[in-house]
């Protein structure tokens, strides 16, 4: 019987494969090949992140960092990583959830 990192190992060789995954890779790829600009795609994920964790009402200050980072996000390097990342990421949420739905648990009986 295989371990379940044996079946985790496959698995994610398999999503490698994938379409969405090996987008991502091509266009990480052609990022990393402007100097400079993987970590200024990092500081505009992490300033992101952190705004969306904050809590806090975030009308404004949403709209002040998309004006912030509009020049950024209209160079099409940038663009075509961060919604190619955003497609892996989508497909990873997607398997999270049919994980979840299929592995009962019993977490909220009451539900």
């Amino acid at each position: 019987m295989r371990t379940t990192d044996e079946i985790i190992r496959e698995f994610t060789e398999k999503l490698k494969q994938t379409k969405e995954y090996r987008l991502y890779e091509i266009k990480r790829d052609r990022a990393r090949e402007f100097p400079g600009l993987q970590e200024e795609i990092n500081a505009y994920r992490t300033k992101n992140y952190l705004l969306q964790q904050s809590g806090e009402e975030l009308f404004d200050r949403i709209d002040e960092f998309e004006r912030e980072y509009e020049q950024f996000r209209a160079n099409p390097v940038v663009e075509e990583y961060l919604q190619a990342e955003l497609a892996v990421c989508r497909m990873l949420q997607d398997i999270y959830t049919q994980i979840a739905e299929a592995i009962d648990l019993d977490i909220y009986p009451d539900m």
